[in-house]
């Protein structure tokens, strides 16, 4: 009997450690990242974590860790002694396996029902047709391209909204925090879907964190790791089944290259654009294998934006030198919560320290087109200027009030073709595969590729026929189609 009052004390103790350790996590999870959903949880439970910010593993550890070895001493003194001259600690302790047990349940109600696992775990057995309706094949369409090929620079500007705007130009601050950039969208020669009146490109599901962000702007897919398909390895095999813009291009003579600051192994970056159109990769590992940084040089997520556009300047120049045309695609990181990364050329404007890293970001992209539109390639060269999610920055998240409607920042400049409307467009991430090829001037029958439309076009998007709402609980599905066609390639 002693024995299993013993088992039975040692599995409360568990139990109270588990679920402080679970809160805690909560508390963590909701003041670090904004709107944290399964998707995206999921995924980085089956990609790899290497090149991972330590400064992001310390954070958790020290909201974590410290209330649990609390709790661990408070229960070591409760348990010390079987009596105690207290009532209510002797009540305690008489109901230590009770209470432990309401505490834990209390723990995974509420992870299950901030997550919305119980509405994930439907979705991932209640099938859609979305991409049996939808989904255009861009194997299946016959693209022309232009006798002369046009370049290509494309930037994912990482956790860049609308927001950062002030009012008077459709965002949310009173003074305007990437001036830059919003005029660059509204000078000549450059293109910007939507505003007036609202509308852009808000966060889509399946979209909303850097990775799937890429893989739909890039193939007009968002990206769906299903939890059926449990021996699906993305270390291998990254979509084998997509058709992506750097294939199409790879197709077309293009010479690709991507580069980051980051380590590109980090979530499979590596393996999507090394599989899908052939990229050379220039990340933070090739910084420092090719002494374009110290051996021992690490800031922030390796390499800070500064030195990714010094970098690009060189790359660059050097693609447009081999005469053939280049596809150069970049990815910030100085933006990434929490509080951005303050550079030397950061300057102290605000007191708010990620907007004046939002700030630095704005001139820093700003003087990298400039410098671009002066080089000997630039008529003949677009640059997309495209954010990959909101702001994952939750006290900035909770500065915006809930019924703005924020969407990610986005601009072409120097398209081969004009648009035949711009204002209030409604467009996902999708949307910019198809649209980026019509920039490069690639003639697009039909207008549709992947679940994308050419927004240079007058054809409504998915978003607009369906309504956003529909089309997500659309994408948040499970799909045959998806898993047997992309996942596997069959």
């Amino acid at each position: 009997k002693q024995e299993k009052h013993r088992k039975g004390k040692k599995a409360a103790v568990f139990m109270i450690i588990l679920a402080t350790w679970l809160f805690a996590s909560f508390v963590w999870l909701e003041n670090y990242f904004a709107d944290l959903t399964m998707d995206k949880m999921v995924f980085q439970m089956r990609v790899p974590l290497t090149g991972t910010n330590s400064g992001i593993v310390w954070n958790y550890l020290l909201y974590a860790v410290p209330p649990s070895l609390v709790m661990a001493v408070l229960l070591y003194l409760l348990l010390r002694r079987k009596q105690s001259k207290r009532k209510v600690f002797g009540w305690i302790y008489r109901h230590l396996k009770a209470i432990s047990a309401l505490y834990l349940a209390a723990a995974v109600v509420f992870g299950l029902l901030r997550y919305q696992i119980p509405q994930y775990l439907y979705d991932q057995t209640h099938p859609s047709r979305l991409y049996e309706m939808h989904y255009v094949d861009p194997a299946s369409v016959k693209l022309k391209f232009p006798e002369k090929k046009r370049n290509l620079i494309y930037i994912f500007l990482e956790s860049f909204e609308n927001t950062y705007a002030s009012r008077e130009v459709g965002g949310f601050q009173e003074e305007n925090l990437i001036p830059n950039l919003t005029a660059l969208q509204r000078e000549e020669g450059s293109v910007f879907f939507s505003q007036k009146g609202g509308y852009g490109m808000p966060e889509m599901a399946n979209c909303s964190w850097t990775m799937a962000s890429m893989v739909a702007q890039t193939s007009g897919v968002p990206l769906s790791i299903p939890l059926a398909d449990n021996d699906y390895d993305l270390y291998d095999t990254f979509l084998p089944g997509i058709c992506t813009l750097g294939e199409i291009l790879e197709d077309e003579g293009y010479n690709q290259e991507l580069l980051l600051g980051s380590d590109a192994v980090f979530a499979g970056t590596n393996h999507y654009f090394q599989q899908h159109g052939d990229y050379e990769i220039r990340d933070y590992g090739y910084a420092k294998e090719n002494g374009w940084i110290p051996e021992d040089y690490y800031e922030w997520w390796g390499f800070e934006d500064k030195k990714l556009y010094a970098f690009a300047k060189e790359e660059v120049s050097r693609l447009a030198a081999e005469g053939k045309p280049f596809n150069l695609t970049l990815a910030t990181m100085d933006t990434h919560c929490a509080e951005g990364y303050f550079c030397d050329l950061c300057r102290e404007e605000y007191d708010n320290q990620y907007y004046n890293v939002i700030s630095c970001s704005d001139r820093q992209t700003y003087d990298f087109v400039q410098w671009v539109r002066e080089q000997p390639f630039a008529e003949n060269t677009t640059v997309i200027l495209c954010g990959d999610h909101f702001t994952m920055d939750a006290a900035y998240s909770d500065s915006v009030d809930e019924d703005f409607t924020r969407s990610i920042y986005q601009v072409i400049v120097n398209p081969a073709m004009e648009a035949k409307y711009t204002t209030n467009r409604l467009y996902g991430a999708p949307d910019m595969f198809p649209t980026t090829l019509a920039a490069l001037g690639v003639e697009i029958p039909g207008n549709h590729l992947g679940l994308g439309v050419n927004l240079f076009s007058e054809e409504p998007t998915l978003s607009e026929t369906m309504g956003m709402e529909e089309l997500e609980a659309q994408i948040k599905k499970t799909n045959k189609y998806y898993s047997r066609k992309f996942l596997y390639g069959k």
